[in-house]
Protein backbone atom coordinates (compact mmCIF):
# COMPACT_ATOMS: atom_id res chain seq x y z
CA UNK A 1 0.00 0.00 0.00
CA UNK A 2 2.62 2.27 0.99
CA UNK A 3 4.62 1.64 -2.22
CA UNK A 4 1.18 2.59 -4.26
CA UNK A 5 1.18 6.09 -2.40
CA UNK A 6 4.45 7.22 -2.63
CA UNK A 7 4.72 7.44 -6.17
CA UNK A 8 1.35 9.82 -6.19
CA UNK A 9 3.23 11.90 -3.70
CA UNK A 10 6.22 12.07 -5.54
CA UNK A 11 3.87 13.32 -8.52
CA UNK A 12 2.33 15.73 -6.58
CA UNK A 13 5.43 17.16 -4.97
CA UNK A 14 6.73 17.53 -8.89
CA UNK A 15 3.28 19.10 -9.94
CA UNK A 16 3.33 21.69 -6.78
CA UNK A 17 7.11 22.78 -7.63
CA UNK A 18 6.73 22.80 -11.79
CA UNK A 19 3.57 25.19 -10.43
CA UNK A 20 5.69 27.52 -8.56
CA UNK A 21 8.39 27.50 -11.03
CA UNK A 22 5.23 28.69 -13.14
CA UNK A 23 4.38 31.31 -11.03
CA UNK A 24 8.03 32.44 -10.37
CA UNK A 25 8.33 32.22 -14.17
CA UNK A 26 5.38 34.63 -14.69
CA UNK A 27 5.90 36.76 -11.86
CA UNK A 28 9.48 37.74 -13.28
CA UNK A 29 7.70 38.31 -16.72
CA UNK A 30 4.70 40.72 -15.34
CA UNK A 31 7.62 42.62 -13.27
CA UNK A 32 9.39 42.93 -16.58
CA UNK A 33 6.46 43.81 -18.54
CA UNK A 34 5.47 46.56 -15.69
CA UNK A 35 9.10 47.41 -16.09
CA UNK A 36 9.05 47.89 -19.76
CA UNK A 37 5.51 50.02 -19.86
CA UNK A 38 7.42 52.55 -17.01
CA UNK A 39 10.41 53.00 -19.23
CA UNK A 40 8.13 53.65 -22.04
CA UNK A 41 5.88 56.06 -20.40
CA UNK A 42 8.72 58.34 -19.30
CA UNK A 43 10.07 58.10 -22.73
CA UNK A 44 6.26 59.13 -23.69
CA UNK A 45 6.42 61.91 -21.22
CA UNK A 46 9.76 63.27 -21.77
CA UNK A 47 8.97 63.32 -25.50
CA UNK A 48 5.82 64.70 -25.45
CA UNK A 49 7.12 67.31 -22.76
CA UNK A 50 9.95 68.13 -25.50
CA UNK A 51 7.32 69.07 -28.24
CA UNK A 52 5.52 71.09 -25.68
CA UNK A 53 8.08 72.94 -24.48
CA UNK A 54 8.89 74.21 -28.17
CA UNK A 55 5.56 75.22 -28.51
CA UNK A 56 5.93 77.53 -25.30
CA UNK A 57 8.74 79.28 -26.92
CA UNK A 58 6.93 79.82 -30.53
CA UNK A 59 5.86 82.86 -31.45
CA UNK A 60 3.46 81.62 -34.29
CA UNK A 61 0.01 80.06 -33.04
CA UNK A 62 -0.24 77.91 -35.98
CA UNK A 63 3.16 76.53 -35.48
CA UNK A 64 2.45 76.35 -31.39
CA UNK A 65 -0.59 73.95 -32.35
CA UNK A 66 1.38 71.89 -35.04
CA UNK A 67 3.68 71.03 -31.77
CA UNK A 68 1.17 71.14 -29.48
CA UNK A 69 -0.75 67.82 -31.48
CA UNK A 70 2.71 66.06 -32.19
CA UNK A 71 2.93 66.34 -28.19
CA UNK A 72 -0.88 65.29 -27.53
CA UNK A 73 -0.41 62.41 -30.50
CA UNK A 74 2.69 60.52 -27.62
CA UNK A 75 0.88 61.40 -24.91
CA UNK A 76 -2.36 63.94 -24.18
CA UNK A 77 -0.73 65.42 -20.51
CA UNK A 78 -2.20 68.35 -18.65
CA UNK A 79 0.84 70.55 -19.54
CA UNK A 80 0.28 70.04 -23.65
CA UNK A 81 -3.29 70.03 -23.31
CA UNK A 82 -3.27 73.75 -20.78
CA UNK A 83 -1.05 75.14 -23.59
CA UNK A 84 -3.43 74.45 -26.58
CA UNK A 85 -6.32 76.00 -24.68
CA UNK A 86 -4.01 79.25 -24.28
CA UNK A 87 -3.00 79.17 -27.79
CA UNK A 88 -6.17 78.30 -29.08
CA UNK A 89 -7.96 81.19 -27.26
CA UNK A 90 -5.35 83.69 -28.46
CA UNK A 91 -6.21 82.55 -31.94
CA UNK A 92 -10.00 83.48 -30.99
CA UNK A 93 -10.54 79.96 -31.90
CA UNK A 94 -12.71 79.41 -28.46
CA UNK A 95 -15.07 76.61 -29.65
CA UNK A 96 -12.20 74.30 -30.53
CA UNK A 97 -10.24 75.47 -27.25
CA UNK A 98 -13.33 73.76 -25.09
CA UNK A 99 -12.00 70.27 -25.24
CA UNK A 100 -8.19 71.18 -24.69
CA UNK A 101 -8.85 72.74 -21.61
CA UNK A 102 -11.58 69.94 -20.62
CA UNK A 103 -9.05 67.62 -20.92
CA UNK A 104 -6.34 69.76 -19.31
CA UNK A 105 -8.84 69.79 -16.05
CA UNK A 106 -9.71 65.54 -16.56
CA UNK A 107 -5.54 64.85 -16.32
CA UNK A 108 -5.37 67.19 -13.22
CA UNK A 109 -5.07 70.25 -14.03
CA UNK A 110 -6.68 73.05 -12.22
CA UNK A 111 -5.45 75.56 -13.37
CA UNK A 112 -7.41 74.65 -16.58
CA UNK A 113 -10.10 75.28 -15.10
CA UNK A 114 -10.45 79.14 -15.47
CA UNK A 115 -9.24 78.31 -19.61
CA UNK A 116 -12.98 76.47 -19.53
CA UNK A 117 -14.53 79.26 -17.96
CA UNK A 118 -13.11 81.52 -20.84
CA UNK A 119 -13.74 79.05 -23.27
CA UNK A 120 -17.35 79.10 -22.53
CA UNK A 121 -17.32 83.21 -22.62
CA UNK A 122 -16.01 83.28 -25.92
CA UNK A 123 -18.38 81.70 -26.75
CA UNK A 124 -21.17 83.74 -25.03
CA UNK A 125 -22.29 80.36 -22.89
CA UNK A 126 -22.10 82.49 -19.97
CA UNK A 127 -24.10 80.37 -17.92
CA UNK A 128 -20.82 77.29 -18.09
CA UNK A 129 -18.65 80.13 -18.33
CA UNK A 130 -19.90 81.41 -14.64
CA UNK A 131 -20.38 77.74 -13.39
CA UNK A 132 -16.74 76.99 -14.24
CA UNK A 133 -15.36 80.32 -12.75
CA UNK A 134 -17.14 79.74 -9.73
CA UNK A 135 -15.48 76.18 -9.64
CA UNK A 136 -11.98 78.08 -10.12
CA UNK A 137 -12.73 80.16 -7.45
CA UNK A 138 -13.46 77.53 -5.22
CA UNK A 139 -9.84 76.33 -5.72
CA UNK A 140 -8.69 79.57 -5.27
CA UNK A 141 -7.05 80.01 -8.77
CA UNK A 142 -5.75 82.65 -9.64
CA UNK A 143 -8.05 85.59 -12.19
CA UNK A 144 -11.37 83.27 -11.13
CA UNK A 145 -13.11 86.45 -9.13
CA UNK A 146 -11.82 88.82 -11.95
CA UNK A 147 -13.38 86.19 -14.47
CA UNK A 148 -16.72 85.90 -12.48
CA UNK A 149 -16.80 89.78 -12.96
CA UNK A 150 -15.92 89.81 -16.22
CA UNK A 151 -19.05 87.94 -17.28
CA UNK A 152 -21.86 89.60 -15.06
CA UNK A 153 -20.31 92.52 -16.46
CA UNK A 154 -20.93 91.05 -20.10
CA UNK A 155 -24.45 90.13 -19.38
CA UNK A 156 -25.23 93.49 -18.07
CA UNK A 157 -25.25 92.12 -14.25
CA UNK A 158 -23.29 95.50 -12.89
CA UNK A 159 -23.91 94.87 -9.16
CA UNK A 160 -22.72 91.31 -9.48
CA UNK A 161 -19.79 92.74 -11.65
CA UNK A 162 -18.47 95.17 -8.95
CA UNK A 163 -18.61 92.85 -6.74
CA UNK A 164 -16.50 90.47 -7.94
CA UNK A 165 -14.02 92.75 -9.59
CA UNK A 166 -13.39 94.12 -6.26
CA UNK A 167 -12.97 90.73 -5.08
CA UNK A 168 -10.31 90.15 -7.65
CA UNK A 169 -8.21 93.29 -6.65
CA UNK A 170 -8.66 92.18 -2.89
CA UNK A 171 -7.21 89.04 -3.93
CA UNK A 172 -4.76 90.66 -5.55
CA UNK A 173 -3.88 94.75 -5.36
CA UNK A 174 -1.59 94.71 -8.02
CA UNK A 175 -2.78 92.29 -10.85
CA UNK A 176 -2.43 94.42 -14.11
CA UNK A 177 -5.56 92.41 -15.74
CA UNK A 178 -7.65 92.82 -12.96
CA UNK A 179 -7.10 96.16 -12.10
CA UNK A 180 -7.38 96.96 -15.59
CA UNK A 181 -10.69 95.06 -15.93
CA UNK A 182 -11.80 97.20 -12.50
CA UNK A 183 -10.84 100.72 -13.68
CA UNK A 184 -12.24 100.09 -17.76
CA UNK A 185 -15.29 98.97 -15.52
CA UNK A 186 -16.32 102.12 -13.78
CA UNK A 187 -15.09 104.18 -16.87
CA UNK A 188 -17.10 102.97 -19.43
CA UNK A 189 -19.99 100.45 -17.94
CA UNK A 190 -20.90 102.67 -14.86
CA UNK A 191 -19.65 106.17 -16.75
CA UNK A 192 -18.05 107.05 -13.11
CA UNK A 193 -15.32 108.42 -14.53
CA UNK A 194 -13.85 109.87 -11.22
CA UNK A 195 -14.09 106.76 -9.51
CA UNK A 196 -12.39 104.40 -12.30
CA UNK A 197 -9.43 107.47 -12.66
CA UNK A 198 -8.81 107.37 -9.07
CA UNK A 199 -8.03 103.76 -9.00
CA UNK A 200 -5.59 104.59 -12.24
CA UNK A 201 -4.11 107.44 -10.38
CA UNK A 202 -3.38 105.45 -7.37
CA UNK A 203 -1.59 102.70 -9.32
CA UNK A 204 0.60 104.47 -10.91
CA UNK A 205 4.20 103.52 -10.46
CA UNK A 206 2.61 100.82 -8.48
CA UNK A 207 1.05 98.76 -11.05
CA UNK A 208 1.57 100.95 -14.09
CA UNK A 209 3.97 103.55 -15.74
CA UNK A 210 2.60 107.07 -15.56
CA UNK A 211 2.71 107.54 -19.11
CA UNK A 212 0.74 104.54 -19.53
CA UNK A 213 -2.00 105.86 -17.25
CA UNK A 214 -1.55 109.44 -18.89
CA UNK A 215 -2.65 108.57 -22.01
CA UNK A 216 -5.32 106.11 -20.75
CA UNK A 217 -6.87 108.75 -19.17
CA UNK A 218 -6.55 111.88 -21.11
CA UNK A 219 -6.66 109.95 -24.77
CA UNK A 220 -8.22 107.08 -24.67
CA UNK A 221 -11.39 108.50 -22.53
CA UNK A 222 -10.79 112.13 -22.59
CA UNK A 223 -11.41 112.84 -18.94
CA UNK A 224 -11.06 116.40 -17.95
CA UNK A 225 -8.86 117.61 -15.79
CA UNK A 226 -11.11 118.77 -13.24
CA UNK A 227 -11.95 115.03 -12.92
CA UNK A 228 -8.71 113.88 -12.80
CA UNK A 229 -8.17 116.30 -9.96
CA UNK A 230 -11.44 115.03 -7.97
CA UNK A 231 -10.38 111.34 -8.63
CA UNK A 232 -6.17 112.03 -7.09
CA UNK A 233 -7.87 113.55 -4.39
CA UNK A 234 -10.40 110.44 -3.83
CA UNK A 235 -7.69 107.97 -3.81
CA UNK A 236 -5.21 109.71 -1.84
CA UNK A 237 -8.10 110.31 1.13
CA UNK A 238 -9.84 106.57 0.70
CA UNK A 239 -8.27 103.55 1.44
CA UNK A 240 -9.62 101.92 -2.40
CA UNK A 241 -6.55 100.02 -2.91
CA UNK A 242 -3.65 99.58 -0.07
CA UNK A 243 -1.94 102.01 -2.11
CA UNK A 244 -1.77 105.33 -3.27
CA UNK A 245 0.06 108.15 -5.55
CA UNK A 246 0.84 110.95 -3.33
CA UNK A 247 3.25 112.78 -5.38
CA UNK A 248 1.17 115.01 -7.08
CA UNK A 249 3.46 117.60 -8.57
CA UNK A 250 4.66 114.98 -10.58
CA UNK A 251 2.19 113.69 -12.45
CA UNK A 252 1.61 116.20 -15.49
CA UNK A 253 -1.72 114.99 -16.28
CA UNK A 254 -3.04 116.77 -12.64
CA UNK A 255 -1.78 120.32 -13.84
CA UNK A 256 -3.04 122.40 -16.58
CA UNK A 257 -0.23 123.39 -18.85
CA UNK A 258 1.36 119.60 -18.71
CA UNK A 259 -2.00 118.39 -19.40
CA UNK A 260 -2.25 120.04 -22.74
CA UNK A 261 1.06 119.52 -23.37
CA UNK A 262 0.37 115.89 -22.91
CA UNK A 263 -2.43 115.72 -24.35
CA UNK A 264 -1.14 116.88 -28.03
CA UNK A 265 1.91 115.04 -27.70
CA UNK A 266 -0.30 111.72 -28.11
CA UNK A 267 -2.04 113.27 -30.58
CA UNK A 268 0.49 113.87 -32.56
CA UNK A 269 2.19 110.68 -31.89
CA UNK A 270 -0.25 107.75 -31.23
CA UNK A 271 2.33 105.13 -31.83
CA UNK A 272 4.56 106.86 -28.92
CA UNK A 273 3.83 105.40 -25.46
CA UNK A 274 6.10 108.67 -24.45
Amino acid sequence: MNNKIKPILIAISLIAIVFLINLIVEKKKEESRIKKEEIDLKNKFSNAKRFTRLALNEENNEEAMRLINISNSIIPTAENSRQACIVLQNMKKFEESISWCTQGHELGDDLSLLGIALAYRGVKNYEEALNWAFIANEKQIPGSAGTIGLVYSEIGDYVNAEKWYLQAIKDDPKDSQDLNNLISFYIEKLDDKIRGAAYAIASVNNVFPAHTIAKFLIVTHKIPLEDLQKAYELQLNTPILPYKYEEKEKLGILHEESYKRLFEYFISNPSDKY
